[in-house]
């Protein structure tokens, strides 16, 4: 499930006191629920490479160029990004999306056949230990409040290979805190803070970025690999 700062303009941030603290609590289940009942207007509005900045594409890009073995597009949503990486320069990555919205899923497989799609969530992985060459976390773990996102971080470590890499793109804040999105309410995060938690699930953290659009909430991305031994 990914919404990228490209995306419509922004909605007021109504929900960084006290009402997004109520709501801050969902857990999976209601973010699944959430984005099933907006998976077709979301699908049309933002499921295409056309909706992508082009310094994201580059950054991604170059990320992909890296990596040598399979791939998980970790909460693919529409699966744009999955189809884009398996396609990649003619050759392409071995990849698989994965999202928790059976919606989602569907709408993947019919747009983009022939790429691998399933039903699946950040915090129970099916592929192997030491399996993945990289994991691609694009907006996908923005929903996961604080105390709740060491599991998926945990999770993605375990698939990587030493050596794999991460690749976490989110919204960006100068003090971590929730909001309420125009779905179902995520989170912001201090990119030093992001990093933190990523160093604590076994990850070294080799790159960040960060770019303010008009019109957009701020975004970071970081690269992180997964250390040879933990």
């Amino acid at each position: 499930m990914q919404l990228p700062p490209s995306g419509p303009p922004r909605e007021p941030d109504a929900g960084t006191g006290a009402d997004a603290d109520a709501h801050a609590g969902a857990g999976a289940d209601a973010v699944r629920a959430a984005y099933a009942e907006r998976a077709g207007e979301y699908a049309t509005a933002l499921g295409s490479m056309s909706a992508v900045h082009p310094d994201d594409l580059d950054f991604v890009s170059r990320w992909a160029g890296g990596l040598d073995g399979p791939v998980l597009d970790l909460g693919c949503g529409p699966g744009h990004w999955t189809a884009f990486l398996a396609g990649r320069d003619g050759a392409g990555l071995d990849v698989s999306g994965v999202d928790p919205v059976p919606a989602f899923v569907r709408h993947a497989r019919r747009t983009h056949p022939g790429v691998r799609y399933e039903v699946g969530s950040a915090e129970h992985l099916r592929a192997a230990d030491g399996s993945i060459a990289g994991v691609l976390a694009w907006y996908s773990l923005v929903h996961h409040a604080p105390d709740g996102i060491e599991e998926p971080l945990r999770e993605i470590t375990r698939v990587l290979q030493p050596g794999g890499r991460l690749l976490v793109g989110f919204f960006e804040a100068p003090a971590l805190e929730s909001f309420d999105h125009a779905v179902v309410t995520a989170w912001r995060w201090p990119v030093d803070e992001l990093a933190v938690r990523l160093e604590a699930a076994g990850l070294a953290v080799l790159e960040t970025t960060t770019r303010t659009d008009p019109g957009s909430r701020p975004h970071a991305a970081l690269i992180a690999e997964r250390r040879t031994a933990r």
